[in-house]
C-alpha cells in the first residue's frame, strides 16, 4: 500500500483547463499556402479581450495547439510620399551649446519659432576656426522629419568628421539621439564616396548637431530635410458610451467600456447650439496599488467641444486627439462649473483596428480566439522575419489576407475568472504516506507489546 502511495506521489501532474477562452472565430484565408496571415480585428474581439496587451488574442489549428502568432493593437497611419525642404538653421559657439539653458542667447517669437541667435557665429565659418554647433528649428515640421542632409560650401573638401546629434522641445533640456553621427565626403581618381545624410528618429522640435573634434569641418552651405507626412487611411471606428448610474453634473458623467479598445480619438455629442469645455479623465482595475480604488488620470484639461446649428446646417468641432492608445474601461467627463449640459452626453470613443499576424503551423482550419484571464505575455517573435521579408520585398509588403467568421462562443464568462491555485498533490500524498506509516510503525509496536504481555502471563 506504501509503495503504490509513492509510485502515485511521483506521477506528473498534467491536469489543464480544457478551454480557456470566452470566444473564438473561424479565420478564412485568402490563400491556401501563403505561409503568413494578416487578419484585422474588429470590435467584437477587443470586447472580448480581457488583458490590456491582448495577450489573450491568439491563433489556434484544428487541434486546439497555439500557432504562432503577433498582435499589433492599433493600426498606426501610413507614410505619405517624401518631401525634401531647406531647413532653417544657426550656428552656434561649441561653448555656448554646451550650457543647459540656450534661452540666454536665442530669442523666439510666441510661436516658439527661433528668429535669431545673439553671439552667434557666421554660417561661413573659417575652417581653422573652432567648429560651430548646428541648431535647427523644425517648427510645425517636428516629428515628421526621416533624414537630415548637409550641403558642403566646397562640394569637393575631404571631409571625415563626428557629431553628436541631439534634441529638445524647449532649448533647455537636450537628449542624445545619436551619440556618433559620421559625415563622410571623399574623392579619388574621379570616384566620390559621400554620406552627409543623418537618419532621424525623433518627435522633438529642436534639433542641434555639437561636433566632437574642434576643428575640419568646411562652410556650411545648407541642411536639407526629408519629410514624411502620415495619411489617414480612414478606417476609424467609433463606439458609443451612453453616461452610467452613478455619475451627475457635479462629480462628472461616468461611462464605462467593455473589452480593451486601442483609443486615439475622444468626440462628445452635443445638443445644437451648445459649447462646453471638458476635462476627460480615464482609469482602470488594474491600475490598482495595494488593494485601493484605482485613481483617475487626467486625459486632458479645457478640452472645448462644440455643436452650431445655422440655417439648417450643423458645424462642430474636431474629434480630440489622445497623446497615444489608451485601452482603459472606465471613462469620466467633467464639465466646467456652471457649464454642464441638461443631460448627460453620448462620449465617442474612436480606434483603428490593429490585426493579427500568424504562420500557417499545424492543421488548418484555424480558429482566433479571445478573452482569458489564465494566459502568460509569451508570444511569438515575428517582428525580424517581418522587416526582413519587407526589406526583401518592398516597404509596403503585407502577409496574405484572412478574415474573422461569425463570432462564436467558447467558454463565455467562466473564462475570465482566475484559475484555482492548483492543489499540491504530490505534497498531500507525501503527508498521507508519512503518517499511514507512522500509523504503521505504531501498530507493530502496539502488536509487539501485546505479544510480551501475552508471554508474560504464559
Amino acid at each position: 500500500m506504501i509503495k503504490r502511495l509513492l509510485w502515485l506521489a511521483l506521477l506528473p501532474l498534467s491536469a489543464q483547463a480544457a478551454d480557456d477562452f470566452a470566444r473564438q472565430w473561424p479565420l478564412q484565408l485568402s490563400q491556401a499556402d501563403a505561409g503568413a496571415y494578416r487578419v484585422p480585428l474588429d470590435g467584437a474581439v477587443y470586447a472580448a479581450a480581457h488583458w490590456r496587451d491582448l495577450r489573450d488574442v491568439r491563433v489556434i489549428d484544428a487541434d486546439g495547439k497555439p500557432v504562432a502568432s503577433a498582435v499589433y493593437a492599433a493600426a498606426t497611419p501610413l507614410a505619405g510620399p517624401l518631401r525634401t525642404l531647406p531647413l532653417q538653421w544657426f550656428a552656434l559657439p561649441v561653448a555656448v551649446a554646451g550650457e543647459d539653458d540656450l534661452s540666454v542667447v536665442v530669442q523666439r517669437d510666441t510661436a516658439g519659432k527661433v528668429v535669431s541667435i545673439r553671439n552667434s557665429v557666421a554660417g561661413n565659418t573659417a575652417p581653422t576656426a573652432a567648429d560651430p554647433v548646428w541648431l535647427v528649428d523644425l517648427g510645425d515640421e517636428a516629428g515628421k522629419l526621416r533624414t537630415l542632409t548637409v550641403d558642403w560650401a566646397d562640394a569637393n573638401a575631404s571631409v571625415d568628421l563626428g557629431y553628436r546629434l541631439e534634441g529638445s522641445n524647449d532649448l533647455r533640456g537636450w537628449q542624445v539621439l545619436d551619440p556618433q553621427v559620421r559625415l563622410v565626403q571623399l574623392s579619388n581618381q574621379q570616384r566620390a564616396l559621400r554620406n552627409t545624410t543623418i537618419r532621424v528618429e525623433s518627435g522633438l522640435r529642436y534639433l542641434r548637431l555639437v561636433p566632437l573634434q574642434r576643428s575640419g569641418a568646411p562652410a556650411l552651405k545648407a541642411l536639407r530635410g526629408e519629410f514624411a507626412d502620415a495619411v489617414d487611411a480612414g478606417d476609424w471606428q467609433w463606439q458609443d458610451l451612453s453616461a452610467s448610474a452613478g455619475g451627475n453634473a457635479k462629480d462628472g458623467y461616468l461611462y464605462a467600456l467593455q473589452g480593451r479598445l486601442p483609443v486615439q480619438r475622444l468626440d462628445v455629442v452635443m445638443p445644437p447650439n451648445s459649447a462646453v469645455s471638458w476635462t476627460v479623465s480615464s482609469r482602470d482595475a488594474d491600475r490598482a496599488t495595494g488593494g485601493d480604488e484605482p485613481q483617475w488620470q487626467t486625459l486632458t484639461q479645457g478640452w472645448n467641444a462644440w455643436n452650431l446649428s445655422q440655417a439648417g446646417e450643423q458645424q462642430q468641432s474636431a474629434p480630440l486627439e489622445t497623446s497615444g492608445i489608451v485601452s482603459d474601461r472606465q471613462w469620466r467627463l467633467q464639465a466646467e462649473p456652471g457649464a454642464a449640459p441638461s443631460q448627460a452626453p453620448v462620449l465617442r470613443l474612436g480606434y483603428r483596428p490593429g490585426s493579427v499576424v500568424f504562420l500557417a503551423q499545424g492543421r488548418a482550419p484555424y480558429l482566433l480566439v479571445s478573452g482569458s484571464a489564465n494566459v502568460d505575455a509569451a508570444q511569438a517573435t515575428l517582428e525580424p522575419m517581418l522587416a526582413t521579408l519587407r526589406e526583401r520585398n518592398g516597404a509596403h509588403w503585407q502577409p496574405a489576407a484572412a478574415t474573422l467568421g461569425a463570432a462564436e462562443q467558447r467558454a463565455g464568462d467562466a473564462a475570465y475568472q482566475p484559475a484555482k491555485a492548483p492543489r499540491d498533490w504530490k505534497n498531500m500524498l507525501l503527508w498521507a504516506v508519512l503518517v499511514l506509516g507512522a500509523l504503521a510503525v505504531a501498530g507493530f509496536a502496539f502488536s509487539l507489546l501485546r505479544s510480551n504481555r501475552t508471554g508474560n502471563n504464559v
